[in-house]
């Protein structure tokens, strides 16, 4: 193996690596109140035109199957308790918990949670808390919800699009320099071809 192939290998590899990382960094970063919440239902921040039955909490790592180890406080404008009832994990999935809650009228509501996550062979306690309104006035799909939506979506198309230029551009290093390298061992044995051709 020739020094100019090993370097080459090593930058692609050094390419490689810096463009995963990049990727992984974007892609992870949280949607929700804290950096194990991923999706909230409904999403931090929105306005809805009608309080929900219940709310989603989804997680980036499972939920310990421990009764009891799993608080949502839901607080209205007035500083009354909505939440009604015990927190659930989703028989779906074991990432989700469902807080059922009975709000009425509008203003906005404070959702504090402090659960228990399953992380390999140990536990994480995570807690934090978000916010949303209800705005009886708005129609269905209305209002700052969209806008949120909105947001939301064009956050995830601009990781999306920076992911795959990454990708693509480490695919492009990658062809470039393995054609480097196979292009030396070609060049060696282009002129024992020709002669093989001219005899």
């Amino acid at each position: 193996m020739t020094f100019r192939s090993l370097a080459s290998r090593r930058v692609m590899i050094a390419l490689i690596g810096v463009a995963a990382f990049a990727a992984a960094a974007l892609l992870s970063s949280p949607g929700g109140a804290s950096d194990y919440l991923i999706h909230e239902e409904p999403a931090s921040g929105a306005t809805v035109a009608e309080a929900p039955h219940q709310l989603l909490l989804t997680f980036d790592r499972p939920l310990a199957q421990i009764a009891g180890q799993h608080r949502v406080e839901v607080m209205d404008a007035d500083g009354y308790r909505v939440d009604d009832g015990e927190a659930k994990i989703s028989g779906y999935s074991l990432h989700t918990l469902i807080v059922p809650i009975s709000a009425k009228g509008d203003g906005q509501l404070e959702v504090t949670y402090d659960v228990l996550l399953v992380d390999a062979d140990q536990y994480i306690d995570a807690s934090s808390s978000y916010r949303f309104s209800v705005d009886h006035n708005l129609a269905p799909g209305d209002g700052e919800s969209v806008e949120a939506a909105a947001e939301k979506s064009s956050q995830a198309l601009v990781l999306w699009t920076i992911a795959i230029l990454l990708g693509i551009a480490v695919a492009g290093a990658l062809v470039y320099f393995l054609r480097m390298a196979t292009g030396n061992s070609r060049s060696s044995l282009e002129p024992t071809n020709r002669s093989v051709f001219r005899d």
